[in-house]
């Protein structure tokens, strides 16, 4: 609606322009005022008695006709959508990673770290003398007993994980649901920043819905960033309005975000969305939501593989 708007005024303001630039053009040229009606009158009394009149008079008259009727044109016509996305070259997972940095000599490679049982053993390394950053403390105790560190330090690892990344995955197909209902439209869950969202929605006027269940609100965050990041690269003078939420954040209660929403449960959120919902397609949209549908679902192919 915005863009409509703004080709009105451009084309009132093309056709002052072309009008004062006519009307410059009769007066000086042909002595004659676009503008008086006496001078039409007489026009068309020296038609009507076959009088000679400078061809150039008519010249001018169609030249500006067609001025104005192509700048018109120039500025109403639709404008096709161009989306630029980078190329990205993909190598196949089993292919072999070549170094270019050379091999930096361990004094001692032989020590092995324990760890819990179903955990990968990783070789416990000496730090080099030339990095300054230390390793982590864990990895610096030499000896310790495998039955109780093991047990002690897999029960920590294992409970920290729980309560914060590995959240058994769920379908929460009830969130599609109310997006649905509200007429907004629901497409495929991406994975940004290594996170998979729960709920990705397109409505009019360039809206746009992500949301997920469980995670920080410093997650969302860097997963809006990324998505506007796309957005400004490959869209011009385009702005889509990204709304975030999350469901049971765990970090809700200090969280500095004041633009993304968060909701204890899915009932809450449901009772927001059914105040908000999605208004409908304008008979005048010319085809631009669905251009818009499919720039999503190019975003959502390009930005699952960065």
């Amino acid at each position: 609606m915005k863009n409509k708007i703004d080709n009105i005024l451009l084309g009132i303001l093309w056709l002052i322009a072309v009008t004062l630039g006519a009307s410059f053009w009769f007066n000086t040229i042909f002595g004659f005022n676009i503008f008086s009606l006496q001078h039409w009158e007489y026009l068309s009394y020296l038609q009507a008695a076959k009088s000679p009149i400078d061809s150039k008079f008519y010249v001018s008259l169609v030249i500006t006709i067609f001025v104005m009727l192509f700048g018109l044109y120039t500025i109403v016509r639709p404008k096709i959508r161009k989306i630029k996305l980078p190329k990205i070259h993909t190598t196949s997972n089993n292919a072999p990673i070549k170094s270019e940095k050379k091999d930096t000599p361990i004094d001692d490679a032989s020590t092995l770290d324990i760890l819990p049982a179903e955990m990968p053993i990783i070789p416990h390394q000496q730090p080099i003398p030339s990095v300054s950053v230390s390793r982590p403390p864990r990895l610096n105790i030499p000896t310790f007993n495998p039955t109780i560190h093991s047990t002690e330090n897999g029960a920590m690892s294992l409970s920290h994980l729980s309560t914060t990344n590995l959240r058994p995955a769920q379908d929460y197909s009830e969130i599609k649901e109310i997006f649905s209902n509200a007429g907004y439209i629901v497409k495929q869950d991406p994975r940004i920043n290594g996170i998979k969202t729960n709920l990705f929605a397109i409505g009019t006027n360039e809206n746009l819905w992500i949301g997920a269940v469980g995670i920080k609100t410093t997650d969302l965050r860097g997963m809006i960033d990324k998505l506007s990041q796309v957005f400004s690269d490959t869209l011009d003078d385009i702005y889509i309005n990204i709304n975030g939420f999350i469901i049971d954040a765990p970090d809700a209660s200090t969280s500095e975000f004041q633009d993304i929403l968060m909701f204890k449960n899915i009932e809450e959120l449901k009772s927001y969305i059914q105040n908000v919902p999605n208004p409908a397609i304008p008979d005048d949209d010319d085809g631009n939501f669905d251009a818009y549908s499919q720039y999503i679902d190019t975003v959502i192919n390009y930005i699952g593989k960065i």
